[in-house]
């Protein structure tokens, strides 16, 4: 019985888990895709003064999930530019969804070496 608890529970993680990606996915694609690329790798808007990261890198990866959201939410951390999207109506969990999602965009640049 235990042992199905347990598998219940995983499988439960990983669906919320998925869908976060998911939802992280088309916040990401209206709100970050223009400047950081469809692919996170900081090759989006080509005319900025400062290049935008590149979130699947080692330094945006390094950080911890609080980091990465006060980053995204309220620009903690970013020395040029403060993103302050938590002021530009996104939710928590749209932010929190992102997070998600750019951990998920550093995992496939590793599976697939780009």
């Amino acid at each position: 019985m235990r042992k199905a608890f347990t598998a219940f529970g995983l499988m439960l993680v990983l669906l919320l888990q998925a869908a976060a990606a998911e939802d992280g996915e088309t916040t990401f694609k209206a709100q970050c895709a223009k400047c950081h690329g469809v692919k996170g790798d900081g090759k989006g808007h080509v005319g900025l003064k400062i290049k935008p990261a590149d979130l699947r890198s080692d330094a945006v990866q390094k950080l911890s999930d609080e980091e990465l959201f006060k980053t995204i939410a309220y620009g903690v951390g970013h020395k040029e530019y403060a993103h302050g999207f938590a002021r530009r109506g996104l939710s928590s969990k749209q932010i929190a969804d992102l997070v998600t999602y750019i951990r998920a965009l550093a995992r496939a640049s590793k599976e697939t070496g780009k």
